[in-house]
């Protein structure tokens, strides 16, 4: 369905419409501003994004909502119940954790240059830095040679992490979809799941196809994640199997409704 307004799309917190007008007209790179035209779209990841992860960033303004709760149960969900990181228990504050919808992140590239991407979401608190990347009903992008060499997963763990690097901070990725990651993952051959094409929500289990491959990698190796990270800032003492190790079991897959469900129940809780 298409909105004769994008107000009717988003949940508009209290005196953020103008935040929000901001967010949808924001360019990347010099693009037109595509959020601006899908936030009239009601399958617009976009407005998901923003509905959910502002709302987060308001809870303390709106009620007396346990923010760090809320987050821990995310992170349960993520994380099959093994939560890697404990907000209560973490001698955090709220006022420590800053939530950023849209947020443009940099790295190197392999010839050095700057490498950049925007991310769906992400949260930064001390020593943490957590990506999340948001799907509905499209699959990831894919490489292309010459000019994109990296799919949008490996992009984002490679920039993620040299991120993190600047201040000290452990790197979190967490991809965020409809189904969970065995309902979605198809077993295929590596030469059709990394094909450039890309052919929408009939391509959408190349997302996970592509996050089991970097997370688990293949016979017992992880040598697909660490091909990818090749170029990055390694730290003294590590190695790029080390890094890709820690990168690797930091990766975690959240639903749309588990989200739904703990930002609703924050809501009524409180």
């Amino acid at each position: 369905m298409i909105y004769n307004n994008y107000k009717r799309n988003h949940v508009i917190c209290p005196d953020r419409e103008e935040r929000l007008k901001e967010f949808l007209e924001q360019r990347y790179e010099g693009m037109p501003p595509h959020k601006w035209k899908n936030g009239f779209n009601s399958h617009s990841e976009d407005a998901l994004t923003w509905s959910c992860f502002d709302l987060l960033r308001t809870y303390s303004r709106l009620k007396k909502i346990s923010l760090l709760s809320v987050l821990d149960e995310i992170f349960e969900d993520a994380y099959d119940g093994k939560s890697k990181l404990l907000f209560r228990n973490g001698c955090y504050q709220e006022d420590e954790i800053k939530i950023e919808i849209g947020k443009t992140y940099t790295g190197l590239s392999l010839n050095g240059k700057t490498e950049k991407t925007e991310v769906d979401a992400s949260i930064e608190l001390p020593g943490k830095l957590i990506f999340f990347e948001a799907k509905l009903y499209s699959t990831v992008s894919m490489a292309s040679l010459p000019d994109k060499p990296f799919d949008q997963i490996a992009r984002k763990l490679r920039i993620g992490y040299e991120s993190s690097l600047k201040d000290s901070r452990e790197f979190y990725f967490i991809f965020l979809d409809i189904a969970p990651l065995e309902k979605l993952y198809r077993r295929k051959n590596k030469s059709v799941a990394l094909a450039s094409s890309n052919k929408g929500f009939e391509d959408k289990w190349k997302s996970a196809w592509l996050f089991k491959y970097y997370k688990e990698g293949r016979n017992n190796s992880l040598r697909p994640l660490q091909e990818k990270l090749e170029g990055i800032n390694i730290p003294h003492g590590q190695t790029i199997k080390t890094v890709a190790k820690s990168i690797a079991d930091n990766m975690g897959w959240l639903t749309w409704t588990d989200l739904f469900k703990t930002i609703i129940r924050g809501m009524i809780t409180a």
